[in-house]
C-alpha cells in the first residue's frame, strides 16, 4: 500500500515538473480546438521556427513538409537550404501566426508540430507550392497530405524553386 501511495506523487512530479512553474502554455490548445496563436521570434531553417507562446520560447516544426537543410549550425547543408530558410525568415519572423495541430503535439525532439498560418495562408503549403520544400508526410500527422502532394507535383512540373535549382531534386 505504501508503494502504491507514492505512485501518484511521482506521476504528478513527472507531469508538472515537480510542481514548479506554471502549467504548460499549451494548456489552452485543447480548449481551442487544437490551435493557438504565437509571435515568431526567429527561424532555424526553412521548416522550423521559434515562437513566443505563453511567455516561453517554443521550437515549431512545420507538419507535412521538408525544406533542405542549412549548414549554418555546423551540419551539412543541402541545395536550396539557405534560400528556403531566408524565405521563411523574411515571411514569418516578427509576425503573429496561427498554429494548428494534427494528431501529435510534439515530435521526438520536443518540437511542436504545426500547420502554420499567416492570416488565411497555410505557410507549409506555400513552401511546397513555391519549391522551397517537398511533401513529407509523417504519420499520424497527415491531414493535409493530399494538398501537399498536389502542390509538389505542380511545383516539380513548373520547375519551381529547388526543382530547377538542384540537380538531385
Amino acid at each position: 500500500m505504501a508503494a502504491f501511495a507514492a505512485l501518484p506523487a511521482v506521476t504528478c512530479s513527472l507531469s508538472w515538473g515537480g510542481g514548479a512553474g506554471p502549467p504548460s502554455p499549451l494548456a489552452a490548445v485543447s480548449s481551442a480546438n487544437g490551435r493557438t496563436t504565437a509571435m515568431v521570434t526567429s527561424d532555424v531553417d526553412g521548416d522550423t521556427i521559434h515562437v513566443r507562446l505563453g511567455g516561453r520560447d517554443e521550437k515549431v516544426r512545420f507538419i507535412g513538409v521538408n525544406a533542405p537543410e542549412v549548414a549554418w549550425y555546423g551540419g551539412e547543408g543541402e541545395c536550396y537550404g539557405p534560400a528556403a530558410a531566408l524565405y521563411t525568415r523574411h515571411r514569418l519572423v516578427g509576425r503573429k501566426v496561427r498554429l494548428v495541430f494534427d494528431a501529435r503535439l510534439r515530435d521526438v525532439y520536443g518540437r511542436l508540430l504545426a500547420y502554420v498560418y499567416v492570416g488565411d495562408e497555410l505557410f507549409n503549403l506555400t513552401l511546397v507550392r513555391l519549391g522551397y520544400a517537398t511533401n513529407d508526410p509523417v504519420p499520424p500527422d497527415t491531414r493535409k497530405e493530399t494538398a501537399f502532394a498536389s502542390a509538389e507535383s505542380a511545383a516539380r512540373s513548373r520547375g519551381a524553386g529547388l526543382w530547377s535549382a538542384c540537380p538531385e531534386a
